[in-house]
């Protein structure tokens, strides 16, 4: 089902369907600063409040098909080499586990679809993550994933191999599931491992938190950051992944 911009997203605050007004330029340049800044920005309410509600109800119901995964990984999701030593951080490993409904389980006649598929939302987020053109993904189970994060599910330290995520916050815990991230740990030329670990360690110096409420938007640059998200202690966090590839 195809629904226009302003059914399905608060164009009063963020004008979509307008990208040659002041207004979009506006949260373009807003997006742009807190991606260049701490490579996450945050645009809260940005789907209409009616719409949150039929997404949490399409949500709840494609729970049940969650695919969870366990597993103990590195910040890297790789290998140490042999010789490593104990104290780095790719000898480093946490338990990661999460639940992941494939997109395949999505109906393409509900809410949560006509979002990945509006054209209005394609070029914003090309736009302001500085793309010239961004594709929907045409992956059948990777396209749209709603994660499920049960009580005790953590997404441990780690760094993404993609360049960037969009987010949608579904469901949040009352206490816990909270986004933690150090922007731009890392560098295509440096690792910086000392500093790494020292996060790995429980310094919380340069740490930011996000709550993604119901309906807020995240547009996060991953590569270079370091982030996690914590174990919900009351309560499930669900979150709405929507891939955007660039070919």
């Amino acid at each position: 089902m195809i629904y226009p911009a302003n059914i399905l997203f608060n164009v009063e605050d963020y004008p979509l369907d307008q990208p040659a007004s002041d207004g979009y330029q506006e949260i373009i340049e807003h997006a742009k600063a807190g991606l260049n800044s701490i490579s996450c920005a945050q645009l809260p309410d940005f789907i209409r409040p009616k719409i949150v509600a039929e997404m949490q109800t399409e949500a709840k119901h494609l729970a049940s098909n969650a695919i969870f995964h366990k597993a103990d990984l590195n910040p890297y999701f790789s290998n140490p080499p042999e010789g490593t030593s104990l104290d780095h951080p790719l000898n480093r490993f946490s338990q990661r586990k999460h639940g992941m409904v494939p997109g395949n389980k999505v109906s393409r006649d509900g809410v949560i679809w006509a979002i990945f598929q509006n054209e209005n939302l394609r070029r914003f987020v090309a736009q302001a993550l500085g793309y010239e053109e961004l594709y929907r993904y045409r992956d059948p189970y990777g396209c749209v994933n709603v994660n499920v994060q049960p009580v005790g599910c953590e997404f441990a330290w780690h760094f993404d191999n993609n360049d960037f995520t969009v987010s949608f916050g579904l469901k949040q815990p009352y206490v816990g599931g909270e986004f933690e991230y150090v922007p731009n740990l890392r560098s295509q030329d440096d690792q910086n491992y000392g500093e790494v670990i020292k996060v790995l360690d429980g310094d919380r110096t340069n740490i930011e938190t996000l709550k993604l409420n119901p309906g807020d938007l995240q547009l996060f640059r991953v590569g270079y950051t370091l982030h996690r998200v914590t174990a919900p202690f009351s309560g499930e966090r669900q979150t709405l992944l929507l891939i955007y590839v660039t070919d």
